[in-house]
């Protein structure tokens, strides 16, 4: 007779496998995310596992830093000058702050964590392989791939393709320098050069490129302390060296974004064509929004309309949304909630370097690296893949050795 212990028992075992299928997931399928999400947060729910949510709590009070975030941008909606329902809508983009309450206990077991740290590696050296491929030739583009070999990116687009695979060098990284075994420390070692190379030379993303430069820095002081700041810093400057002399990828996304800096000086209304151009444009324009609602913000989801309302020029772009979280967080909470945001990263950053040893806790310090100089150019927590991968990564790092599990360190 089959009991509900046992019903429990093996939805736990479902959820914990469905979560770290999404390492896999993550970086080539959104609708496979989805899937394993909808599996996850179902067999998360029969299993029980909520009801460890207050223990976990208790012990690590810094677990509901995402879930809180997401209680100040629900509160942002009490005014605004869009209808309710697409203030609903708009908060329902930053769901998947409240994921570490479902991620946080299933990660608890080492075993889940492990699987989903080895799933995030395949599916970015599988990514690698067919980038490569796609960027000498050797694999002609279709259907499935994004790109081409002017733009090696596989299942996701630039941005996303390129801070992905920068992450993936810093975890290759990782891996290797905590490896015993010589044949995968030196093959995880090619696989993070390889990763580096191909953000920096086949794919046009510009914000992979900073956060790649930014993660060599923050992985070479971590593991030669300051003196590896030197070197770091000597790294950084002969793969950008290199990258502009023997690719013409990177050369043109140099050359494109210093042209449309110019022109952005002397053009009133940048063109659609000028991503930088545009973005300047937005900067400007939000900074002046934020200025007239400096307290409570224009409400959350009300950004749009806010803009279109500040901007009357027919030809200018009114976007969605400025592809800077910090500016968007400013103008629909106010200083106060831009204020949170920056806390927000600043007190994970904190409570990952205080774990030092825990190839976790140090994931997780990458991963936030990589959302506050995203963030900057891009709205990532309105963006499916960025942040969901946050708050998984942050949720296995608070689930590690030192931050609410046991003795077990990978």
């Amino acid at each position: 007779m089959v009991t509900w212990g046992a019903v429990q028992t093996q939805s736990r075992s479902v959820a914990g496998w469905a979560a770290a299928a999404l390492g896999f997931s993550l970086p080539i399928s959104t609708s496979l995310d989805g899937i394993l999400l909808v599996v996850t947060v179902v067999a998360w729910t029969i299993s029980g596992a909520f009801r460890e949510l207050p223990t976990i709590v208790r012990k690590n009070r810094f677990a509901l830093l995402l879930p809180v975030a997401f209680v100040l941008i629900a509160f942002g909606m009490v005014h605004g000058l869009a209808p309710f329902s697409e203030r609903v809508r708009s908060l329902w983009k930053y769901d998947d702050l409240l994921l570490p309450l479902v991620f946080i206990p299933l990660f608890l077991d080492s075993h889940v964590r492990q699987r989903g740290l080895w799933a995030f590696s395949v599916g970015m050296g599988l990514t690698l392989v067919i980038s490569l491929g796609l960027a000498a030739g050797w694999i002609p583009h279709n259907a499935w791939f994004q790109g081409d070999q002017a733009n090696a990116t596989v299942f996701k687009g630039k941005i996303t393709h390129g801070i992905f695979m920068a992450f993936a060098a810093f975890l290759f990284a990782e891996i290797a320098m905590r490896s015993s075994v010589p044949w995968q420390r030196y093959g995880l070692s090619l696989l993070a050069l390889g990763a580096a190379v191909d953000v920096l030379m086949f794919v046009q993303g510009r914000t992979g490129h900073l956060v790649l430069c930014a993660l060599i820095l923050v992985w070479s002081v971590r593991r030669f302390g300051v003196r590896g700041l030197a070197g770091g810093l000597a790294v950084v400057a002969a793969l950008v060296l290199m990258s502009y002399t023997l690719s013409p990828v990177f050369q043109g996304r140099v050359a494109k974004a210093i042209t449309e800096v110019e022109r952005s000086q002397v053009e009133p209304v940048a063109p659609e064509s000028s991503s930088v151009g545009l973005r300047l444009e937005w900067y400007q324009n939000t900074i002046k929004l934020i200025a007239a609602h400096p307290l409570a913000g224009v409400g959350t989801g009300s950004f749009p309309r806010a803009y279109a309302e500040m901007v009357t020029d027919p030809a200018a772009v009114k976007p969605a949304h400025p592809h800077n979280q910090y500016l968007l967080t400013g103008a629909e909470l106010g200083m106060l909630g831009l204020l949170a945001l920056l806390a927000m990263f600043g007190t994970l950053w904190w409570r990952f370097m205080q774990v030092g040893g825990n190839l976790y806790a140090e994931v997780g310090q990458g991963a936030v690296v990589l959302m506050v100089i995203g963030c900057a150019f891009n709205s990532f927590f309105l963006d499916h893949a960025e942040g969901l991968f946050f708050a998984w990564v942050v949720s296995a790092a608070f689930a590690s050795e030192g931050l609410g599990a046991g003795k077990e360190i990978c």
